[in-house]
């Protein structure tokens, strides 16, 4: 399935892992295995719908463009079905993996760094409380560095009266295994 995704129009010129099985099964594998990585499948009426990376700021040289803080936590997301890559589908996906990430790991930000050309997500999560602090040129891409505060955020969620039907931290089995290296100093929230 995440084969198949990276080779789909929509995502291809973003993730660039429109690549032989063998090099993406390697890629994946060598994903996986980071111990400053965490991956996870997103799904929405349980159908595939996402792929969620969590990564330390402090081991990625995202931390050189920017100002990080200790507990900073990067997010990859990778919206598969087309049909949810949309305004609606987007914001419910993008808000709920924020919601997951801050609520699992305690982190106070949530740092991405989407390719500018990406005129979906960037302003779902500028919507939600982030911030575009810089345009920045990564080896691979011109990038907006969004920073997403969890005040901002939470901000957001109250005054839109969003709640979930399932909150993050009902979810026992996920939220059991340790935040480890992704975040040096997780909150207790």
């Amino acid at each position: 399935m995440l084969f198949s995704w990276m080779h789909q129009p929509h995502i291809a010129p973003f993730w660039k892992l429109n690549v032989s099985e063998e090099e993406f099964k390697a890629y994946l594998e060598r994903t996986v295995k980071a111990e400053h990585k965490r991956v996870f499948l997103c799904f929405l009426d349980d159908s595939p719908a996402g792929y969620l990376i969590a990564y330390s700021i402090q081991h990625d040289s995202i931390k050189n463009y920017y100002q990080a803080e200790t507990g900073d936590l990067g997010m990859h997301l990778l919206i598969g079905p087309r049909e949810l890559l949309n305004k609606e589908h987007g914001l419910m996906i993008v808000r709920a993996m924020t919601a997951f990430l801050m609520k699992k790991y305690g982190s106070s930000r949530i740092i991405g760094e989407p390719d500018i050309r990406n005129r979906i997500v960037i302003p779902i999560l500028k919507e939600i409380g982030g911030y575009v602090a810089d345009t920045i040129l990564l080896p691979h891409k011109r990038a907006a560095l969004v920073i997403g505060e969890k005040t901002r955020f939470n901000d957001y969620m109250s005054n839109k009266n969003v709640n979930f039907i399932k909150l993050p931290s009902e979810d026992k089995d996920l939220l059991n295994e340790k935040a480890g290296a992704l975040c040096e100093n997780p909150s207790p929230n």
